[in-house]
């Protein structure tokens, strides 16, 4: 994929931001990598091994997805989300609530998660996925926690490692890896890669976003196979840059795969 480099580092090479870039064809083995193993903020790419826990514990038997949860006024907290807006006494079920914190990365429905799962869990599971980069340290909206160096993060390796287990099902039993990749495929926030992209175009995938970070990554569905994209961006000067870059180079990697307007020589 020496060709698709080349288009990648041009798109790149534009900013001083900092790199992290994972492309993995797993039918092929083809792998493209930047600076894979760098730790970032993880911003809310952390909500998808927060939704693998949830679901392991689900089909351990410890929670169900039908239970519910009040989402009081302490629990609320701003940002991404609508369940600030909701009224006062609403309950949702864990479904529910899952549901919110992948589509539209509602923060309070992620909190509620993680108290839910526990963040020790949490962490205990995302070692025993080997995922060495990421850490959960602290809940959605947690600033001064993270001002005090408690930051949760992750690596393009290893969202690609998670994206990729999910995929093949080897995570947890095959219903549960269906619902997770159901869910990843209704995400709505759709301005990083897939913004250049053919609306029918299937893609399964989650973002992240915090002051000077963005990030996109997921599972590409092309006719002739699944490709595992993460693109994470660092120290970005702008927010809008970062979003403006991540769009052109998700559409670089659908020319490359699925037209004829990159040559696919290696």
């Amino acid at each position: 994929m020496d060709l698709l480099r080349q288009h990648i580092e041009t798109i790149i090479d534009q900013s001083s931001a900092s790199w992290g870039i994972v492309i993995h064809r797993p039918a092929t083995g083809q792998k493209l990598e930047i600076n894979p193993v760098q730790a970032f903020p993880a911003a809310s790419m952390i909500k998808v091994p927060i939704m693998v826990e949830i679901m392991r514990q689900t089909a351990a038997g410890i929670i169900s997805l039908d239970d519910s949860l009040a989402v009081t006024s302490q629990v609320r907290v701003g940002g991404a989300g609508v369940l600030t807006e909701l009224r006062p006494d609403l309950t949702m079920t864990v479904r529910e609530l899952v549901t919110l914190m992948i589509i539209i990365s509602d923060n309070t429905a992620t909190n509620l998660l993680i108290d839910l799962a526990g963040m020790p869990a949490i962490n205990a599971a995302i070692t025993n996925l080997g995922l060495n980069s990421t850490s959960l340290k602290r809940r959605m909206m947690d600033f001064a926690a993270a001002q005090a160096g408690e930051e949760n993060t992750t690596s393009a390796a290893d969202m690609a490692a998670l994206f990729e287990l999910i995929r093949a099902k080897a995570c947890l039993p095959p219903v549960y890896c269906d619902l997770m990749l159901d869910l990843l495929s209704r995400q709505q926030v759709r301005d990083k890669l897939p913004f250049y992209l053919p609306e029918e175009f299937k893609l399964a995938h989650k973002t992240g976003t915090l002051p000077g970070v963005e990030h996109d990554g997921g599972i590409l569905f092309f006719p002739a196979g699944p490709c595992v994209v993460t693109v994470l961006a660092g120290n970005l000067a702008a927010n809008y840059q970062g979003l403006q870059w991540i769009a052109q180079i998700g559409k670089v990697i659908y020319d490359y795969f699925s037209l004829t307007k990159l040559p696919k020589g290696e």
